[in-house]
């Protein structure tokens, strides 16, 4: 299998995964039950106030999904339609940014949120 198609199908599952992240927060914002993508299911009993958990984890996971999805997006436009120098490494770059940035919202959260 070539590199190309390799990469193709990172992006692709980056892709659904993004739009995983943000069904998952439309349906926390709907329902109140924090996302098992969030928090395992064994460990919701642990959350103190479900709602404001949600409430707090809802704009920045749909964020998160978007920028995910915008990431595979601009890689396989970047890869199969226009080569453009050094912007898989600045979309790499920004990736890496946007997930450290979302784990610790998402750490920050859950220590307000959980009791151990």
């Amino acid at each position: 299998m070539s590199s190309e198609i390799v990469v193709l199908v990172f992006d692709i599952i980056i892709c659904i995964l993004g739009v995983n992240a943000i069904l998952s927060a439309l349906r926390m914002k709907k329902t109140g039950i924090p996302s098992s993508i969030l928090i395992p299911g064994e460990e919701q009993f642990k959350i103190r106030n479900k709602e404001v958990f949600c409430e707090k984890m809802y704009q920045p996971t749909v964020l998160f999904g978007v920028m995910i999805c915008l990431y595979g997006v601009v890689d396989v436009l970047n890869s199969y339609v226009i080569r453009v120098a050094y912007v898989d490494l600045v979309c790499m770059g920004c990736f890496l940014i946007v997930c450290a940035w979302y784990l610790k919202k998402l750490r920050d959260v859950k220590e307000m949120h959980m009791h151990m």
